[in-house]
């Protein structure tokens, strides 16, 4: 295992700034429908409470059309995250903002309402450029944490599960980000596999 950093707070906004951004727009937070779902990042997610997640990784789930140029995101909360399964490969960013036309890189904010197809209407922010800090890699019983609106990214490879523990929640929504000259992909149906099939998924991961 890889020492955990702390998690850098240098760039990121306070939690009451948050807060306050937060309370002075309508927004719809509203989780996705059913106790088990399909993420564009790759993997499935099973609500085990309100505050507690699964996520199973399998090399053979559809991802986003745009995954290989927008795998960095951040969450609206923090959480702590504890490997069952497999080995977890996180790597956190510093994500700076820049002027038009000098970044890399593109925000895409997620502050939409649910769409049909389970994902939430997005739309592109400014510019920016980001600063990858090395990989941090986790064995099964070893668990790290993310700040709220840390930018991260897991280049999983083969099968992990994970338990997830949300900690502090903001009413701020996430963004990714997503290389410049790339579309984010809005068609991304997360209702594309059955329950039955993400069930079989995930036994399959705890079985192979």
């Amino acid at each position: 295992m890889t020492d955990q950093p702390s998690p850098s707070n240098e760039r990121l906004p306070t939690v009451l700034q948050l807060e306050e951004e937060g309370n002075n727009m309508t927004k719809d937070y509203s989780p996705i429908d059913g106790e088990i779902s399909l993420h564009g990042l790759g993997f499935i997610q099973i609500k085990m409470t309100d505050d507690r997640r699964m996520h199973i990784w399998h090399p053979d789930l559809p991802r986003r059309k745009c995954f290989q140029h927008s795998p960095i995101h951040n969450h609206r909360f923090g959480f702590i995250s504890t490997v069952l399964k497999g080995t977890q490969i996180n790597q956190r960013a510093q994500v700076i903002s820049e002027s038009d036309g000098f970044g890399t890189h593109r925000y895409v904010n997620h502050d939409g309402p649910r769409s049909p197809k389970g994902g939430r209407e997005s739309f592109l922010e400014g510019e920016c450029c980001l600063i990858a800090s090395p990989s941090e890699r986790y064995s099964p019983g070893d668990s790290y944490e993310m700040a709220p609106h840390e930018y991260h990214q897991t280049p999983n490879s083969g099968i992990v599960i994970t338990v997830m523990k949300k900690l502090v929640v903001t009413k701020v929504h996430a963004k990714t980000i997503i290389r410049k000259g790339h579309e984010f992909d809005q068609q991304f149906d997360r209702f594309q596999l059955s329950p039955d099939a993400l069930w079989a998924f995930v036994r399959r991961a705890f079985e192979e």
